[in-house]
């Protein structure tokens, strides 16, 4: 088993039950925690005779339901999580600068739920484990001992070797970073709330985001403020679909978004079976979801004095929390047409689909809202493409019937897309997007275009473009000095085509 680099002046307290018992090193935490294992659950022949087997860490509402090989994996996540947080702690010690967490203490000795073990799925390796801290260190032995493989016209590449994975690397660090993506570790955790995170700077970002936003460091897409300008560079790149699904319209702000998208709605494969029943999933986290449906008891309790609410799953227990006990709970939805009030984003949907016959937009499953100036979420009526993204667009729709793009041409949206009054500028917003209502397709079946909107106006639905690059030229395209009278570049000549192509007017 190799090693960890040594953590100075390490201690953490075992918080089984009314134990006082402090640990120096990893290895103490994990021995100390299989005695109170041993004497908790007893021998084998034992183990049959109990239904259910509740954690006794300080804190914990945890309940593993007829599966002792459970709670055993949980608890000691219970010892790899003070770690953790002690890691955590002393990080902080040395940034003073940083603002406190005040997301109290109701979760912090929570962890996620767990499983039966931790398996390795690197290639010829089925090792399995129920201690997280041996499983991570096992991983790390694999990725130390990887060799580089040599590939056609390429350099030596880290290939990654976990089942399913074909990721490559040029170095050692980066396979290593990119593994924790199948592991799932973590790194570091906070250690007033215990959330956990995968890197220093997550952790840093996390106390930023509770910090008092500075009234300068607003996005101008959404109006949402921060309190540092890294926190809102990476809030604007969310904003803007830098890639274009090859089987359908959908467009994403990242590959991996688009790589969750291909997996649940362009392939079958559902490589997670349920052990209590016939049921398959398309990854982990819906199974552990699903699996909650076979227990029959409440594994974590409200801990609010005076609130009597439970429930199985820890990240339903995070929502109970901040809606019903945080300040000013969640947001409520509203629709923007007739300004009735919804709780749930479903229930606002349903409305909006079949009292004002609204359509997804193209390649899309659902509306997306976003808080708009009063408070409340609205359906968003504008979405921003990459120059690429949306050619790719006009090329998929070049290929449909004559007869087909005609007729999307002709529709305007059944509503007028308040959220799109102004247009991103400035240095946070993305230089090569372009603005792009979802004109024809959040649509009623009908042309619009010679009645009045549901607010009274009858003018057409536009999409505001500006900061908008030059496009290099193509063979056989205009020049530069095609520019029309009014000193129109071609780049943004091109884009009015494209937005036209897609049913919108510019302006």
């Amino acid at each position: 088993m190799m090693t960890t680099k040594r953590l100075d002046n390490f201690e953490v307290m075992c918080e089984w039950d009314s134990c006082d018992f402090r640990g120096c090193t990893v290895e103490e935490l994990s021995d100390h925690m299989a005695l109170h294992l041993k004497d908790y659950l007893g021998d084998n022949d034992a183990l049959e005779e109990l239904d259910e087997y509740a954690c006794l860490w300080k804190g914990c509402q945890f309940l593993a339901m007829g599966c002792p090989a459970e709670l055993e994996v949980h608890a000691h996540f219970h010892n790899y999580h003070g770690k953790l947080k002690f890691v955590g702690a002393r990080l902080l010690k040395s940034r003073p600068d940083l603002p406190s967490c005040n997301e109290g203490l109701h979760s912090s000795n929570l962890v996620p739920e767990g499983s039966d073990g931790y398996v390795c799925q690197w290639e010829h390796c089925d090792s399995t484990f129920n201690n997280p801290e041996w499983f991570y260190r096992h991983v790390d032995n694999h990725v130390e001992s990887a060799e580089p493989q040599s590939l056609p016209h390429q350099q030596q590449t880290f290939l990654c070797p976990w089942t399913g994975c074909d990721a490559s690397f040029k170095i050692r660090y980066r396979l290593r970073e990119h593994m924790r993506s199948h592991t799932q570790e973590r790194l570091v955790a906070c250690p007033t709330c215990g959330n956990m995170f995968s890197s220093n700077t997550k952790l840093f970002d996390h106390l930023h985001r509770q910090a008092e936003p500075i009234d300068s460091l607003v996005c101008e897409h959404c109006g949402k403020a921060f309190s540092n300008e890294r926190l809102l560079r990476d809030h604007v790149r969310q904003h803007v679909n830098q890639v274009k699904c090859p089987f359908c319209d959908m467009t994403c702000t990242t590959l991996a978004a688009l790589k969750i998208h291909i997996r649940f709605r362009h392939c079958d494969e559902r490589p997670f079976p349920c052990d209590f029943c016939d049921k398959r999933f398309k990854n982990q986290r819906d199974l552990q979801k699903h699996t909650e449906v076979h227990n029959e008891g409440t594994v974590y309790h409200c801990t609010v004095e005076g609130c009597d609410y439970s429930c199985h799953t820890f990240p339903t227990m995070s929502y109970h929390y901040k809606r019903a006990h945080q300040v000013g709970g969640m947001s409520k939805y509203k629709c923007h047409i007739c300004d009735k009030v919804f709780s749930w984003c479903y229930t606002l949907t349903l409305h909006l689909r079949k009292k004002h016959e609204l359509k997804w937009p193209s390649g899309h499953s659902r509306f997306r809202y976003r808080k708009d100036v009063d408070g409340f979420l609205k359906v968003n009526m504008v979405r921003f493409e990459t120059v690429e993204v949306t050619k790719e667009i006009m090329k998929n729709m070049a290929k449909k019937p004559q007869s087909l793009r005609k007729s999307q041409r002709t529709k305007r949206a059944a509503v007028p897309p308040e959220s799109s009054r102004g247009s991103p500028a400035g240095s946070s917003s993305p230089s090569s997007s372009s603005s792009s209502s979802y004109g024809s397709d959040l649509s009623g079946a009908e042309d619009v275009s010679s009645q009045p909107s549901p607010r009274g106006s009858d003018s057409p639905v536009y999409c505001v473009m500006s900061t908008i690059p030059l496009i290099e030229e193509e063979p056989g395209g205009s020049s530069q000095e095609d520019c029309d009278g009014s000193g129109t570049s071609g780049a943004v000549q091109a884009l009015t085509e494209v937005a036209r192509g897609l049913g919108m007017d510019v302006v």
